[in-house]
Formats: structure tokens, C-alpha cells, sequence
């Protein structure tokens, strides 16, 4: 087996076992597109490519395009792309959806999140692994601690299910932290009308000073155009007490508050 590389955040799937639950969780169709990222040593492409799919698999390590090519070019549903999933466009090559599987690099998980709710209209199914912290990040609800700006926003897109954690053991080499498989199933639940960067900016300043109240933090989101009175009485105007935090906030809430202070 080739050795990870640090750079790129390489930890090699090698237990067999998970490899099939990730890949039987993605309930292929032979008429599906599949991308899948970082196939690394191809433990997942082989046995995505049994079910006949198309795949198209992201690689940004080129010390790996060869032994990926010599192994998959016979498939004739196998296309390899060499470089950053993160840079890459899936309209140009599945512009009618597809399904994502993959083994997220720890140091990418977050912008690949990004990712796929930028393209979320052509995501039919995820299948990824992340650190179980940002597994719980994911999922959390409010009036959790681990409840924050990438919760909501990733919730108002998709419906997320914890499948199985996966231990460091079952990678080469093993990471220092546990890692969680999840599914993320789309569920827009965000107006058309409301664009992603603006509602993102928004509520990554409602939640960029977690240990105050959210009248502090919007006000200091807002600069000199927003008091701090004109903040408190947005609150109260619908509902919510003077001392209240983002971390109970629901996203219908945040969404009513979106739609008053603009930032």
C-alpha cells in the first residue's frame, strides 16, 4: 500500500467491512453517477464499480493517478479526474445529479460541506466520513454545545443520519480521533429567494461570539449602522427575551431574523 501523505490529510480506508457499509448505504443503481472523493488506494471504487455505475472519482494526490488508471481504465464507467473536488464543477460532467461518497480528508471537511450545499440541487444521496466531532456538529440540534453556524446551515439543506462510527483502527495509518460515516439526504428548507452566502455570513456572525448574548453579537456584526437598542428591539419584536443566545435558536427563527437585519 502507498504511504499517506500528511499534506493532503490521507488516512486509507483498510477494513473491509466498512468499506462495504459505506458502499451498500449509497444504494447504487446501475444507472446512477457516482462521484466519489479521494479514492486513494481505491478501496471503495472496487466495489462501487461491481454494481455498474458511472463513476467519476476526484484524486488530488498524483502519485496516485497511475495506479488508480492501471487498475480501473478497463471500466468503461471508470473516469478519474486529477485535482481538488473543492474546484471542481459537477455540473460540467453531471448535470442531471448524481450521488457523493467519500473519505473526507479531516483538514477539507468543512469546506466540502460548503460544497455540496452550493450544488445540493444535484446531490441525490451522500454517503461521507468525517472526524466524529464534526459528525456531532453536523447533526446537533438546538440547545446543544456542539450546536452552531455549520448545524444550520447544512440542516436547512440536507436531512442528516449517523450510519456507523468508524475507529481509527480501520485506516492506514490511523488517525488520532474516531471517525463517523453519514448520510446526507437533500431537504431544502430555505426560501428560493434567500441566497446561500448572504444566509451563511449571517449566521456565522450570530454565532461568532457564542459565549454572548445574540444582541451582542449582531450588534457587533452590524458596525455603526445597527445600535444596539434597534438589535434588542428586532428581538423583542418577535418574541425573543433580550439575554437570548444563537445556540436556541431554531432555524425557522433564524430565518425570521434574516429576513429584518440585514448584514
Amino acid at each position: 500500500m502507498r504511504s499517506a501523505k500528511r499534506r493532503f490529510g490521507q488516512n486509507f480506508l483498510i477494513d473491509p467491512r466498512k468499506a462495504d457499509g459505506l458502499v451498500a448505504a449509497l444504494d447504487i443503481a446501475d444507472t446512477d453517477t457516482i462521484i466519489e472523493v479521494g479514492p486513494g488506494t481505491g478501496a471503495l471504487t472496487e466495489r462501487i464499480l461491481r454494481f455498474g455505475p458511472r463513476l467519476i472519482s476526484v484524486e488530488l494526490d498524483k502519485d496516485l493517478i497511475g495506479p488508480l488508471k492501471g487498475r480501473f481504465d478497463a471500466d468503461s464507467n471508470f473516469d478519474l479526474i486529477e485535482g481538488d473536488i473543492i474546484k471542481v464543477d459537477p455540473a460540467n460532467f453531471a448535470p442531471d445529479g448524481f450521488k457523493l461518497i467519500g473519505n473526507l480528508p479531516y483538514n477539507i471537511s468543512g469546506a466540502m460541506i460548503e460544497w455540496l450545499i452550493v450544488y445540493h440541487r444535484l446531490v441525490r444521496l451522500a454517503i461521507i466520513t468525517v472526524q466524529r466531532e464534526v459528525g456531532a456538529r453536523l447533526r446537533a440540534g438546538p440547545g446543544s454545545r456542539d450546536y452552531g453556524a455549520l448545524s444550520v446551515m447544512v440542516q436547512s439543506f440536507f436531512d442528516i443520519k449517523r450510519l456507523f462510527d468508524i475507529p481509527p483502527g480501520c485506516f492506514s495509518p490511523k488517525p488520532k480521533v474516531d471517525s463517523t460515516a453519514l448520510s446526507l439526504a437533500p431537504h431544502r428548507r430555505i426560501p428560493d429567494d434567500i441566497e446561500y452566502p448572504r444566509f451563511r455570513d449571517f449566521l456565522r456572525a450570530c454565532f461568532a461570539r457564542k459565549r454572548k448574548t445574540l444582541a451582542n453579537s449582531l450588534t457587533a456584526a452590524g458596525g455603526p449602522a445597527m445600535s444596539r437598542k434597534q438589535v434588542e428591539k428586532v428581538l423583542a419584536d418577535l418574541g425573543f427575551r433580550p439575554d437570548i443566545r444563537s445556540e436556541q435558536l431554531t432555524l425557522s427563527d433564524f430565518l425570521k431574523l434574516h429576513s429584518i437585519i440585514k448584514l
